[in-house]
């Protein structure tokens, strides 16, 4: 079963050094950078951030573009098409410091083995099953039988198991609690004995007595009763005989009175119905005669134009229903129809989607070409390249502003079958020469011809910065250190840079005398000297 995406990056605190550099953030979630990619507005996410953000909305502009004042430039708006893995900060944040933020665990060493750390750390807390709390996997066991609050205990004094932390919510209402009589003061009374106690037990409860006597307390009832003997057996024999003298009446005038009246009511009934029944037997032989005769004619004539109706009824009802056969025969043709149309335009629709998908398909293959042709129309195959950099004022702003600190100049070959490279440049310089000079950098890239090529790479490179009034260009160059993972054969699809952090003071780039920049317009060269024989 494959793991959850992580959403999100990774803790700021896992880096040793708390002064690391503000790239490394995301400009969404504002945590270290998890698969970092960076989007053509030069802004770098966490690929999964990324991809939230645009999930949520079709189109959305970018917040750090917004909050810098660039929201109306093209580039602002965020695009997964236009999203590109940032491999060069992914390799620098490799190389950083890092250590385990799990409590108690002591291990440290770079970032790019963190991952692998943290998904064997046995330090890494896991969610208690009941409460969800992270837990540390050598307290789980006594978390969840001890500490946890969702963990369920027996009542001690209903042995009904309630979760912990419903304890106390249940002890208000547990029947057998334990509680105090407010009245006696008698206490570890069960609850649902109390109402017994006050009833029966409690001291402290007044008992009725008689009139003269008023309310007793229960603890002094008995004293009372012996004290006044006398008056009290009275008013238990006038109260046994008041009993029976009710008792005797209810049964003789209520309830005796209640049953003759009953079978009084009966027998006027009875008698009512036998008169209706004598009425009836007399009036019947009475009513024969004409009086009768004329009744069964009229009856008869009614009859006969019943039947006569019904006959006509049936015929229309015969006709109607040969009339509804017809329409549902019509029905099911045109539903037949319909049906058929139906099944027609689902055919047609599926054709129309697989030609539209076709026509994406070419149209995505027709981009390819295209800027496959325009990288081929760069691209050189004598180890120098000229490239020229047009808006440099907006790429150097861009630049001052940490929204595009980098570019990268198209590719080129030492020959057809040769090395593959590019060049890095940072208009506002990096590492040592940030804010102060402009730092270019030399990449080597993977080919499709490595297997065949000596490593590692060994030629000298040139930096030129041409001057177009061609009086004073600026030239660096080196010679690659052949220890250096920068030379080396490439396992990813670049190289980590390597070259001139120092290249030209941002001072003399801007001196007007100069004209390294001229109609926003700048060219630098590079060389590789594949001339020179091999060290």
């Amino acid at each position: 079963m494959a793991s959850p995406q992580v959403i999100g990056g990774y803790p700021v605190e896992i880096f040793t050094n708390e002064n690391f550099d503000r790239k490394f953030l995301c400009n969404h979630c504002s945590l270290i950078l998890r698969d970092p990619v960076q989007s053509y507005c030069g802004h770098r996410f966490c690929r999964s951030c990324m991809e939230s953000i645009i999930r949520s909305n079709e189109q959305v502009r970018c917040q750090s573009c917004i909050e810098e004042g660039t929201m109306d430039e093209e580039y602002s708006i965020l695009k997964m098409d236009q999203m590109f893995p940032d491999n060069a900060v992914r390799r620098e944040m490799g190389a950083m410091p890092a250590k385990c933020i799990n409590p108690k665990c002591t291990w440290k060493g770079t970032f790019k083995q963190y991952e692998g750390h943290m998904a064997e750390c046995k330090f890494k807390p896991v969610p208690c099953q009941q409460c969800g709390m992270p837990i540390e996997p050598q307290a789980l066991q006594d978390h969840m039988t001890k500490e946890c609050p969702k963990r369920r205990v027996p009542c001690k004094y209903c042995q009904t198991e309630i979760t912990m932390e419903d304890m106390e919510k249940h002890n208000l209402e547990c029947p057998k609690f334990p509680i105090k009589c407010d009245s006696c003061g008698k206490k570890k009374i069960q609850r649902d004995k109390m109402q017994h106690h006050i009833d029966k037990e409690c001291s402290n409860q007044k008992v009725p007595c008689l009139q003269e006597c008023g309310d007793i307390s229960r603890d002094k009832f008995v004293e009372h009763l012996d004290r006044k003997p006398g008056i009290h057996i009275q008013a238990l024999i006038d109260g046994l005989r008041d009993c029976t003298t009710r008792l005797q009446s209810v049964v003789v005038q209520g309830d005796l009175g209640q049953f003759v009246s009953h079978i009084t009511e009966l027998k006027q009934k009875v008698q009512q119905q036998d008169q209706q029944i004598q009425a009836i037997q007399t009036s019947g032989p009475a009513g024969g005669g004409i009086a009768g005769d004329g009744e069964s004619n009229v009856v008869r004539s009614k009859v006969q134009a019943l039947e006569l109706k019904t006959g006509t009824f049936e015929g229309i009802v015969t006709t109607l229903h040969r009339e509804i056969e017809r329409c549902i025969t019509a029905i099911e043709n045109v539903e037949r129809n319909r049906q058929g149309d139906k099944q027609m335009i689902e055919n047609q629709e599926k054709k129309i989607r697989a030609l539209e998908r076709n026509i994406s398909l070419k149209d995505v293959a027709l981009a390819e070409q295209e800027l496959r042709i325009k990288t081929l129309e760069l691209t050189t195959y004598d180890g120098t390249l000229i490239w020229k950099i047009s808006e440099w004022g907006k790429r150097r702003s861009e630049a001052q502003s940490n929204q595009v600190t980098s570019l990268y100049s198209p590719i080129f070959y030492t020959n057809k079958n040769g090395y593959k490279m590019c060049a890095r440049l940072y208009p506002n310089g990096d590492g040592m020469g940030k804010n102060t000079h402009m730092s270019i950098f030399f990449v080597v890239m993977r080919g499709n011809f490595d297997a065949l090529l000596m490593w590692p790479f060994s030629y000298r490179v040139t930096f030129m910065l041409l001057d177009q009034n061609n009086k004073e260009h600026q030239v660096d160059s080196f010679r690659p250190d052949p220890n250096s993972s920068s030379f080396k054969r490439p396992t990813t699809e670049m190289n980590i840079a390597s070259g001139c952090p120092l290249f030209i003071p941002l001072s003399k780039l801007d001196d007007p005398s100069l004209a390294y920049v001229k109609d926003d317009t700048m060219f630098i060269k590079l060389v590789v000297d594949v001339q020179e024989p091999r060290r």
